[in-house]
């Protein structure tokens, strides 16, 4: 599996750039720049779905599974980080036009899109490996509360970050400081709601990196001007940041508040590094485009192979399960864009 890994560096430094001496990417937080950090996570969470399907333990595994370990929950804390931040740039673009139509063009659309990948799960464990659900689970997992074999939690998170969005700018209008501290308030109050429920953590200890990211979007050219003034400034900034994140990874078992703080500056040494260091290939820009396809139907092939006993073979289980998600991704995403054609006209 540490292979795995491997290959994934080699084609981060297929395009790789760097900027010289007291000069920075400004643009790092362009769509493209993001969609290729979200890309290259997209390929870690599918490692980390697919060893859960195998038997791990040899020598080249045990590096990777220390990896994996490590890293946790942070696969996913640039998908909610760069999610609240591209949503804020939206609003301060397009203003109340941009929140109005969120409940259609945002949460509707992505639920629908989700929806049909329930459908798909269904099909596949209840058709193809026979297995049975009682209905008020297969009903909670069009929302993501449950599964049925599906990733769930990033989807329930999501609608519910969504429904914060739209409540809370509804009622700040055109007060963008004032929206994003509802947002904050909100998400902590649904936190506690789902401590109430007993939720597994993996429920809420990523989730304030979505308002983290709406902050930031207020708060970037501030923040540029500090750390993109020099490379000491740089240096400084990001050792920092190196320092906190050792500290609060040492300590995040001890208490939530650590381990939030542990994906925060976890985000904080990504966005530095994005500063001076830009990556740019053909297959990250393809990941990019594909990111929630890939990410939600990857356990479909997964969970094929292992019902038919496809697992042995770490290698052909992997490659197979690549390339039967691309094949997928591709087919859904098409079929997806000529039903929003039809369906979402805004």
């Amino acid at each position: 599996m540490i292979l795995s890994i491997v290959i994934l560096v080699i084609l981060m430094c297929i395009g790789l750039k760097i900027k010289g001496k007291n000069e920075f990417f400004h643009d790092y937080c362009s769509a493209k720049n993001t969609g290729t950090v979200n890309a290259i996570f997209s390929i870690l969470i599918f490692l980390s779905h697919s060893v859960q399907y195998l038997e791990l333990g040899g020598a080249l595994d045990k590096p990777y599974l220390a990896i994996r370990t490590f890293l946790g929950q942070l696969v996913v804390v640039t998908y909610l980080f760069f999610s609240g931040y591209g949503i804020t740039e939206s609003i301060k673009k397009k203003g109340m036009v941009y929140v109005k139509r969120m409940p259609v063009g945002r949460l509707f659309k992505t639920w629908y899109h989700f929806a049909v990948v329930i459908l798909i799960y269904l099909f596949v464990q209840t058709v193809i490996c026979g297995k049975e659900y009682e209905l008020p689970r297969v009903l909670l997992s069009f929302i993501g509360y449950s599964a049925v074999g599906n990733s769930n939690w990033y989807m329930f998170v999501t609608f519910a970050l969504y429904i914060i969005v739209i409540v809370s700018f509804l009622i700040a209008k055109k007060r963008n400081i004032l929206g994003v501290v509802l947002v904050w308030v909100l998400s902590v109050l649904f936190i506690v709601f789902e401590r109430q429920m007993e939720l597994p953590a993996r429920f809420y200890n990523t989730l304030l990196c979505f308002p983290l990211g709406m902050l930031f979007s207020l708060i970037k050219p501030q923040i540029d001007k500090i750390f993109m003034k020099n490379d000491i400034s740089w240096f400084a900034g990001i050792l920092t940041c190196i320092a906190a994140f050792l500290f609060f990874s040492y300590n995040r078992n001890k208490y939530m508040v650590f381990y939030v703080l542990f994906t925060f500056t976890a985000i904080a040494i990504i966005l530095m590094f994005m500063m001076k260091v830009n990556i740019s290939n053909p297959v990250f820009t393809w990941f990019s485009k594909h990111i929630f396809s890939f990410f939600i139907l990857q356990r479909v092939p997964m969970i094929i192979l292992d019902c038919f006993g496809l697992t042995d073979s770490k290698l052909l289980f992997i490659t197979l399960s690549l390339a039967a998600t691309v094949v997928l991704s591709i087919a859904f995403d098409a079929l997806m864009k000529k039903t929003d054609g039809m369906i979402f006209k805004i």
